[in-house]
């Protein structure tokens, strides 16, 4: 199927103006089918396989398209019935079979599982060259898929037929001419699913019904184009000049940038050199910063001063020292003064400590005198109030005490300090004068110790004025310390300063030294690029035949895959056009017992990406509805079985394979189906194969049929395999119409299953044909009774009223009586069922112990009515 949609779609790109190079692409593609179609897009599996058929091939590909065949220029059928088909083996025939298929109506039976598609396959093999299940079951050799199982062999199935003058010849495969003769359920179905997919999908499910999903599958596995991952399209070599040739001209760009960076470079040096010392070449700021062989340089020599250690301040002054003599010469002169004050008023003190002692006695006893024990109130004089008021007059005496006390203590602490002078002086001078004036504790700096001081020594001076004299040294080596430490400040400072400049001289060296480099190094790639590139660039000159090679296929690659899936884009549209009033008539033809608001007046295929599929009915037939929304599945089917049908009666085809029709059509529809395959003239003249698993499907074709349809007609029974592993086919399996049976029953004198198939056959063309005929002719209501509630009609009452509606006069069929004198004979004047024949008939049905033998004679013209009833429904 594949192969043959294919080859299709190479005759569109011969018979326009399409490039010799897609033509390439199109013959590479048909010469290695077999071995593309199981590969996909997926990590680029096809692409990679049509990349090197292409490049090893592209000057001696054929670059025409294929010649149409015979049969497809000759697009008329060879023949007008099948007449033989010889098979096996293949697939389920281990052996050799001949099927006799010389009638206008062939019907085969047998249940799942007992050869029926083999037989169909056998048939689509013969016809088109190809099964499709092959291609859906992934086949990648068919072959494998048509052998016989058991014998690992398979023989090309023959197909005979007559052509138009009658003649038996043999059918040759013509996929493009047959491909529209089989209807598969297995379509119908994915038709029916249309509703689980979504809008885009609708239109490729036209495909699917006409078997097209593999070759859909097919097309949608090549690549949109030949990117550069498959193919060279740029160079390798080139490419590898290119990139060579790119990093050659960063070179120069390099090379130039940094010429300019090292001018830039130049510029900055020379204004940090004047920065520093206008006087100073760069050379020579960095040996006065950091040094030479000939100079420590700025930065070691501070940094050796800064090791150096500073002295610690002793933190005298002359000033201090002075202050400290002036507060012992005052508070010494003070101290006489409060001292002597203190002894002349020493009676007020006795008095004072009499007066205390007396305002002390007055907590313990308040009330009395303390002295006379006289109570207070008795008196003259009350001592304690007394004593209170005089130690308020001697207050002063208490303030001179306390400020004698204070001035002892300001004496003795300002020795003190003095005293740590003298020790501060001698820790710092070696042979000090004064050493014999340390003290080891505060206590022996005393007035003794002070007065000492102001002795002469043996050198002619007094302890103080020594101490005097190193006091004023010592608060000038402070001085001289305080100096060193404010240039300690300044030196850090400049270190910092320098060391800044340091770093900046190690950034303009870096950048220099890494320019310099950059320039050399750019200088040296320029100059060597045509001598270490020399085998590269000859290479490269190789290298653009094939270059324009690949660039040819790539695009002829991609016009290829853009005309492909425009062909199949267009399929559906290709396969259904004008098809539209024909599929209306046959879907309302299957659903004849609908209600005419049900039926359709009209119906929109989806034709291209994003249609629905759309119906109007005959109600309001300027009214689209979504078939999908609207409809059953069971409608659906129905008009994936219309289009199907549509397209056979539109390409004129004289025959039909129905596969298994029973799985593709629900209950519902069953009966106007047969009836349109079968009593309307649309298939009038064409050859049907119809195969079903269902016997109640194949018994009623049967009694649809007239006797002669019947009669005319093949059948098969397909059997279970019991130990063979071979398909067992009964050719001459019994018929299934009710009438053809009672005359072989009659015949071979089986009288009771005669009368068995009689009535089944009366109930067949009374339920059936006969009132349908009344309904066309004349009233077809009749007015029934039941016995019970699910009792089944009557066979009796049923034919009387039949029987009353053809005799009335309205009836409009002149031809009536045809039908009335069988029946009327099948009737014989007995009311309820007594006549002999009914009770003939009803007694063949049942089952009685030692009943009377019936009459061969009678049964015979019962059989005999029935068959003249047959062929006035005919007419």
């Amino acid at each position: 199927m594949i192969r043959a949609e294919y080859l299709r779609f190479m005759q569109t790109l011969g018979n326009e103006a399409s490039s010799v190079n897609v033509k390439k692409i199109a013959n590479i593609v048909l010469e290695n089918i077999d071995t593309l179609i199981p590969l996909t897009t997926r990590q680029g599996q096809r692409i990679q396989s049509i990349v090197p058929l292409a490049q090893a091939n592209w000057s001696t590909i054929n670059t025409k398209a294929p010649a149409p065949t015979e049969n497809d220029i000759e697009k008329s059928f060879s023949f007008n019935k099948i007449t033989k088909l010889i098979t096996g083996p293949f697939r389920g025939f281990a052996k050799k079979e001949e099927f006799d298929l010389n009638s206008l109506l062939v019907l085969i039976y047998g249940p799942n599982g007992t050869g029926k598609s083999s037989f169909c396959e056998a048939l689509e093999h013969a016809l088109l060259g190809n099964v499709a299940d092959a291609e859906s079951k992934r086949f990648r050799n068919q072959d494998d898929y048509l052998k016989n199982a058991h014998t690992n062999s398979y023989v090309k199935p023959t197909i005979l037929g007559t052509n138009n003058h009658g003649e038996e010849v043999p059918i040759q495969p013509n996929d493009a001419l047959y491909r529209f003769c089989f209807v598969e359920k297995n379509r119908i179905d994915s038709f029916s699913r249309i509703a689980a997919h979504a809008p885009a999908k609708q239109t490729e499910l036209i495909s699917t019904l006409f078997g097209l999903e593999s070759f859909n599958e097919f097309v949608r596995n090549f690549s949109p184009e030949i990117d550069d991952k498959y193919i060279d399209l740029l160079g390798v070599k080139a490419n590898q000049l290119r990139l060579k040739q790119q990093s050659l001209a960063g070179s120069q760009l390099l090379l130039k940038e940094n010429k300019s960076a090292l001018q830039l470079l130049v510029a900055e040096e020379i204004e940090f050199s004047k920065n520093y010392n206008p006087g100073l070449k760069l050379r020579q700021v960095i040996a006065d910063i950091n040094g030479d062989a000939d100079n420590l340089g700025k930065i070691k020599q501070i940094e050796t001063e800064l090791l150096q250690p500073v002295a610690t301040k002793s933190g005298l002054s002359i000033v201090k020292l002075n202050e400290l003599l002036q507060t012992i010469t005052t508070s010494q002169a003070e101290l006489t003064v409060k001292q002597q004050e203190l002894v002349n008023a020493s009676q007020q003190i006795s008095f004072q400590q009499l007066y205390e002692a007396v305002v002390q006695l007055q907590l313990a006893d308040p009330d009395h005198c303390p002295a006379c024990k006289t109570p207070i109130e008795q008196v003259t004089i009350n001592p304690y109030t007394n004593a209170s008021d005089e130690l308020n007059k001697l207050q002063h005496l208490s303030a001179l005490q306390q400020r004698i006390q204070q001035l002892n203590n300001i004496f003795n602490q300002t020795i003190i300090n003095i005293s740590q002078i003298v020790n501060s002086a001698c820790a710092r001078f070696s042979q000090n004068p004064l050493h014999g004036f340390v003290v080891a504790t505060p206590t022996q700096a005393n007035i003794a110790w002070w007065n000492s001081l102001h002795e002469k020594m043996a050198d002619g001076f007094t302890p103080w004025q020594h101490i005097d004299s190193q006091v004023k040294q010592l608060e000038q080596s402070d001085l001289s310390i305080d100096q060193l430490s404010q240039q300690r400040v300044v030196k850090q400072q400049e270190l910092v300063r320098l060391r800044g400049l340091a770093d900046q001289i190690i950034r303009l060296q870096t950048q220099r030294q890494t320019i310099v480099q950059a320039i050399k190094s750019a200088e040296n790639d320029i100059a060597t690029f045509a001598i270490k590139n020399e085998k590269l660039i000859a290479e490269v000159k190789l290298e653009k035949a094939t270059l324009v090679e690949n660039m040819t296929i790539s695009s002829a690659y991609s016009t290829f895959v853009s005309r492909l899936n425009a062909y199949r884009k267009g399929l559906p549209q290709k396969l259904v056009s004008d098809l539209g009033e024909l599929v209306v008539s046959l879907y309302n033809s299957f659903n004849r017992n609908d209600s005419p608001h049900e039926l359709l007046a009209s119906v929109q295929l989806p034709l291209s990406q994003n249609q629905r599929l759309k119906v109007s009915f005959t109600n309001e037939p300027t009214k689209y509805f979504d078939a999908l929304h609207i409809l059953s599945e069971g409608h659906i089917r129905c008009i994936g079985l219309a289009i199907l049908l549509a397209k056979n009666i539109k390409e004129r085809c004289p025959l039909l394979i129905f596969d298994d029709p029973v799985n593709a059509i629900d209950d519902e529809h069953r009966e106007s189906i047969r009836r349109t395959l079968f009593e309307d003239d649309f298939f009038k003249g064409s050859q049907i194969i119809l195969a079903c698993h269902g016997e109640e499907f194949f018994k009623d074709i049967q009694n649809l049929l007239t006797v002669k349809q019947a009669k005319e007609s093949n059948t098969f029974s397909f059997l279970p395999k019991i130990e063979e592993q071979h398909i067992r086919v009964d050719f001459n399996c019994s018929p299934r119409n009710y009438i053809i049976t009672a005359r072989n029953h009659l015949e071979l004198m089986e009288i009771r299953d005669a009368l068995a198939k009689s009535r089944q056959a009366l109930e067949s063309l009374t339920k059936g044909k006969l009132w349908q005929y009344v309904h066309k002719h004349g009233d077809g209501n009749l007015s029934i009774k039941l016995r019970t509630a699910k009792a089944p009609i009557e066979l009796r009452n049923l034919s009387d009223q039949l029987k009353s509606k053809i005799s009335q006069g309205g009836f409009s069929d002149e031809n009536k009586d045809s039908v009335l004198t069988p029946l009327n004979h099948l009737l014989l004047a007995g009311r309820n069922g007594e006549s002999r024949e009914w009770h003939y008939l009803n007694k063949g049905t049942h089952e009685e112990v030692d009943r009377a033998e019936f009459d061969r004679n009678t049964v015979h013209q019962i059989v005999s009515a029935l068959e003249e009833l047959d062929i006035a429904m005919e007419t």
